[in-house]
């Protein structure tokens, strides 16, 4: 297991090394982490509401979208919000993070739409009024609460991708990353990609306006990159910088 304070050098590499990717092979991992993140939603969803009822084990359900992605591979906006961390070493200038970061993001949007195109092909979900509530319940929110609610939240998930990068084992590595997530479900806070699943899905099932969608996720967005790209890369430097 890498020590913290190894830990900030290693995730400037690997940052640096996700620069190097060519556009094509980042677009596909974003694409395939939109959907991982929707089936984790899912997964929620059906236990939470259908089955069992118990939002606690669900919510550890909810993280195997991040599992999928962390042993797996994909590219998930929340987590390359770390890029930061390649930033702050000075390996590349800001714009060229931020195109990554907005190409990810839209990959990961468009991810999570095929997956509930997949969804309604299929036949398969039963979920309409929970995801119609939830989705609605989102759009409700104020610019301010979902801008803070997804800054708690990438304090957590960006944490989770940090760790997986510390262990050195599968088994560490799901504990990284399923933890956290699991809190920030718990707690209520605000993640972008997995709202490009649930807003799409939730605008489908109701009278809900496509433009209400980018109403909770640009704040949320915003949100997610100062907990996740700021907050947490900022303060490990500090503290740990040689």
């Amino acid at each position: 297991m890498h020590s913290a304070k190894d830990l900030i050098y290693l995730t400037a590499d690997i940052a640096s090394g996700k620069m190097k990717q060519r556009l094509i092979s980042v677009f596909v991992a974003s694409l395939l982490a939109g959907l991982f993140i929707g089936l984790g939603y899912l997964g929620y969803l059906y236990i939470a509401f259908e089955a069992s009822g118990n939002r606690y084990f669900a919510s550890l359900v909810f993280g195997t979208g991040l599992v999928l992605i962390t042993i797996g591979g994909g590219e998930l906006f929340t987590g390359d919000c770390l890029l930061s961390f390649g930033l702050f070493f000075r390996r590349f200038p800001f714009w060229k993070m931020a195109l990554y970061l907005l190409l990810v993001w839209i990959g990961n949007f468009i991810g999570a739409i095929f997956l509930i195109v997949l969804l309604k092909l299929s036949g398969a979900s039963t979920l309409r009024d929970a995801v119609v509530a939830i989705a609605q319940a989102k759009i409700g929110l104020t610019f301010f609460e979902a801008f803070f609610r997804g800054l708690l939240c990438n304090i957590l998930v960006a944490m989770g991708v940090y760790m997986t990068y510390a262990a050195e084992s599968v088994p560490g590595k799901i504990l990284a990353a399923v933890l956290p997530v699991s809190l920030f479900v718990i707690c209520g806070f605000e993640h972008s990609v997995a709202n490009m699943f649930i807003l799409p899905y939730g605008f489908i099932e109701s009278d809900m306006t496509f433009l209400s969608i980018f109403k909770n996720l640009v704040p949320v967005s915003l949100g997610n990159f100062v907990g996740g790209g700021i907050l947490i890369p900022g303060a490990y430097y500090l503290i740990y910088k040689r």
